[in-house]
């Protein structure tokens, strides 16, 4: 398995990450079906915005600093699918979305997000 290589600025955390780079294959049985499903469901990658407090990073457990950015392929394990890339709030309102198929896009937009968010904190 085969990471994707990601540039995360300092002030993140990663809650997971299976965000690898593969491409999807069909199921010989059935193609609607990913036979690599595995590397293409709802969970691939979450990262935390974390802030200062007290000399110290923190995720913030509440309130408008907690910041998620989160990566899933949807459906689960579809062949129709595609990577949903969100920024949610505490109440996993979504700030921002990208939708595609194209993992180089979202690793692109991803780390576009992640400097704006650590460079502007009140990009949002």
């Amino acid at each position: 398995m085969n990471l994707m290589e990601l540039r995360i600025p300092q002030g993140y955390a990663i809650g997971y990450n299976k965000f690898c780079d593969v491409e999807p294959k069909l199921d010989t049985e059935d193609s609607t079906f990913l036979a690599n499903w595995h590397y293409f469901t709802e969970d691939l990658l979450q990262i935390y915005k974390m802030g200062l407090k007290n000399g110290k990073w923190l995720i913030p457990e509440k309130g408008k600093e907690r910041i998620v950015i989160d990566l899933g392929w949807y459906p689960d394990s579809s062949a129709e699918g595609e990577y949903i890339l969100v920024i949610v709030n505490e109440n996993w309102n979504v700030l921002k979305e990208k939708r595609t198929k194209d993992k180089y896009e979202i690793k692109e937009t991803l780390e576009d997000w992640l400097e704006k968010l650590y460079s502007n904190p009140k990009w949002l």
